[in-house]
């Protein structure tokens, strides 16, 4: 996918129509047609010549259900995710991918208003299908899946920036997150000088993070960068810690689970990589002091 150019390409009448489905999208797994025509403002063969070649260009999956319906795929919640932050004259200049993984794309971009940034585009697929079998999410499209994941992901980054070393989020559009830029690398790719001094600070931040009632959910040696300190990301399966914080009173709240997940992978990994042994239930016990 090449996002500069698929940008440049589209256009007014396909601008209109995307839009018309982003709205519609909660209501509809795929959204008929004719309803599109009536949001878009657009005749019914303008429509279906723009759906055409949105379809022909993979922004838009068209189906047959008992009817014509559309919704958008990847490429096209993240064109629109780009265009929205550039209407809203938070973006300037999108630069080049740099990275890739199963639940997201990331772009370093330029801002006016924010300076050097990263644009992270989130992205669910056969990962997301194997949680879904799990959970009870209805009938709803990936992409609006995709979006709710994203703007998780930014209210957690809201939530903790000044309590917790993680980046700041500057926007949040569909499936897209403006955030800092962190010149860092993760603790994996690294041999770190003093390991048993990063270990404790991340154990710090966790503590951190607990006292403002967010559990990671997914952290891990991948999602701890180091720079001239240390920061945490990747936040869309945070899970809030009730004020309450007993589990008895929500039987769906699994909090202390993944609270006790992310710290067994984080003392797993520097056990392996550099020998140092932490008790887990003293280290549970820290974070969980108020």
């Amino acid at each position: 996918m090449d996002l500069h150019e698929d940008y440049k390409r589209m256009r007014k009448t396909e601008w209109k129509v995307v839009d018309a489905i982003f709205n519609e999208m909660w209501n509809y797994k795929y959204v008929p047609s004719d309803l599109i025509s009536k949001k878009a403002k657009l005749s019914d063969e303008e429509t279906l010549k723009a759906l055409r070649s949105l379809g022909g260009a993979g922004v838009v999956e068209n189906k047959i259900v008992s009817y014509l319906g559309s919704n958008l795929t990847f490429k096209g919640i993240t064109l629109f995710s780009l265009k929205k932050l550039v209407e809203k004259g938070k973006l300037d200049m999108l630069g080049k991918k740099m990275g890739e993984g199963k639940e997201s794309v990331v772009y370093n971009c330029y801002s006016e208003k924010f300076g050097e940034c990263i644009l992270k585009f989130h992205k669910l697929g056969a990962t997301f299908r194997r949680i879904r079998e799990k959970r009870d999410y209805g009938d709803l499209h990936l992409s609006v899946l995709t979006v709710r994941s994203a703007k998780r992901e930014y209210q957690a980054l809201r939530r903790l920036f000044g309590i917790a070393k993680v980046p700041e989020a500057f926007g949040w559009e569909g499936n897209a997150i403006l955030m800092e830029l962190i010149d860092g690398r993760e603790i994996y790719k690294l041999k770190l000088g003093d390991p048993e001094e990063v270990l404790d600070a991340i154990i710090e931040e966790a503590r951190r993070m607990f006292l403002a009632g967010v559990v990671h959910g997914d952290l891990s040696q991948y999602n701890v960068l180091l720079s001239d300190d240390i920061y945490i990301i990747d936040f869309p399966q945070w899970v809030e810690v009730p004020e309450n914080k007993d589990t008895s009173l929500d039987p769906d709240s699994n909090w202390k689970q993944l609270l006790q997940r992310d710290v067994e992978n984080i003392l797993k990994y520097f056990k392996k990589a550099y020998g140092i042994e932490k008790d887990i239930n003293s280290v549970i016990n820290y974070i969980l002091t108020e």
